[in-house]
């Protein structure tokens, strides 16, 4: 987690003290929303901190699992408190602030530093289809409702609550599949010669290639980044690959190339951390979450009314960018690292799993809330994720990115943002 996250943990204190005091609602919304940006770091930092310990595939689980756990906690606590149309917004607003803001800022800021960012397409292929499956989630019961007031038909929202229900239940199974294929690898078998196998490198490698893979394996386990098991696992099997090849092909030279190979545990291992204290760090800040959340949710009414802003404008930008700060630094990071599939994986990835598991989650909660959850979303709002989606399948159907193209992205949030601001969702 960078340093200067930690000097915003004060106001992971203050909020609490001004709502004692009752202050008025701009600058206890303003201490509660600097409040949650760190603590939604540190949850990030806990869980990689405990999947170091899990392993690859329940390390992958908890990832997905916490990945988007603050934009949970506050759409749980605006449930509660009836703000329908602020959670609706709020959902589009992560999808969209991942899918276009995030991705876009960290293509314009790579590609001026490094020219054409170039990636794998297979798994952004997924990300496309997972997309589409989204789309249809979130498009269909306001098409359903729409269609059902234009011939005026009976119990239209009680029938759109079902439908909305149906779906969460749809989307929820879809993201169970997306999981078990991506972090469980169910169905997704390499060739035994290891020939489909993704980022191994085969030819004739020099000491010099393998040095630098243990030089970037090392820069991997410093960073700050989440999801970096994942790249661990496939950097230590590329390295096992080269050396038994090596060793095959030219016998001279295997042993000098598997010294090297030995000096990645030393010289690369993540220093051990505590597994019970990462547990219950993730425990305190989650329950620090809740805290932060319930008072940010309660400022959102008298905030709007104060400076004359439509709720779902708060919803849609503010919200969802409260708990991804510390995420859409990491995703900058990479970029300029040059980590495309990291990038892309933290941006779509973090968008579908709002769409296929928060989305649905807060639909069934809200059967305990005051007023039920539809995923009857703005004609508006759904238009900019449909364009979002095509946009985002077609400038990476090549397997590259320029900054053209992110910029592309910004100009289609800014102007979604712009739209909401002056005539609502």
């Amino acid at each position: 987690m960078p340093r200067w996250l930690y000097f915003l943990l004060i106001f992971a204190v203050l909020a609490p003290l001004l709502a004692f005091l009752h202050v008025p609602a701009i600058p206890l919304f303003l201490a509660a929303a600097l409040g949650i940006v760190p603590l939604a770091a540190l949850i990030g930092q806990s869980v990689e901190q405990i999947a170091e310990h899990t392993g690859e595939r329940v390390g992958g689980l908890l990832f997905a699992t916490f990945g988007n756990a603050t934009e949970l906690i506050i759409g749980i606590f605006a449930l509660s408190q009836g703000l329908l149309d602020v959670v609706r917004a709020s959902i589009i607003g992560s999808i969209l602030g991942n899918a276009l803001l995030v991705l876009g800022i960290s293509t314009c800021i790579g590609s001026i530093k490094h020219g054409r960012l170039h990636f794998e397409t297979r798994p952004v292929s997924q990300y496309a289809s997972l997309f589409a499956l989204c789309i249809g989630g979130l498009v269909l019961p306001t098409f359903a409702e729409l269609l059902a007031t234009h011939n005026h038909q009976a119990q239209i929202i009680q029938r759109g609550v079902v439908l909305s229900d149906l779906i969460a239940v749809v989307l929820l199974l879809g993201y169970c599949a997306f999981i078990l294929f991506s972090v469980f690898r169910l169905g997704d078998k390499f060739s035994e010669d290891g020939s489909d196998e993704p980022g191994i490198v085969l030819g004739a490698p020099s000491r010099a290639a393998i040095a630098r893979l243990l030089t970037y394996r090392q820069h991997i386990v410093k960073s700050g980044a989440r999801g970096k098991t994942d790249l661990l696992r496939q950097i230590d099997t590329t390295l096992h690959t080269i050396v038994k090849q090596e060793t095959g092909q030219h016998d001279a030279q295997a042993p000098a190339i598997a010294d090297i190979a030995k000096i990645q545990p030393a010289a690369a291992q993540p220093a051990p951390s505590n597994l019970w204290l990462s547990i219950l760090v993730l425990a305190v800040v989650t329950v620090g979450v809740a805290v932060l959340s319930e008072i940010l949710v309660g400022t959102i009414e008298p905030l709007t009314k104060t400076l004359g802003w439509n709720p779902s404008f708060v919803g849609l930008i503010f919200v969802p960018l409260i708990g991804g700060v510390p995420e859409y630094f990491n995703t900058i990071s990479m970029a300029l690292d040059k980590r495309m599939e990291m990038v892309l994986a933290a941006s779509a990835g973090s968008s579908i799993q709002v769409a296929l598991l928060i989305a649905p989650i807060l639909v069934l909660v809200s059967l305990l809330a005051p007023q039920r959850l539809d995923l009857v979303f703005s004609i508006v709002e759904l238009a900019v994720l449909g364009v979002a989606t095509f946009l985002f399948s077609e400038i990476t159907r090549d397997g590259e990115l320029v900054w053209l193209e992110g910029l592309l992205l910004i100009l289609l949030y800014a102007m979604m943002g712009g739209t909401v601001f002056m005539f609502g969702a």
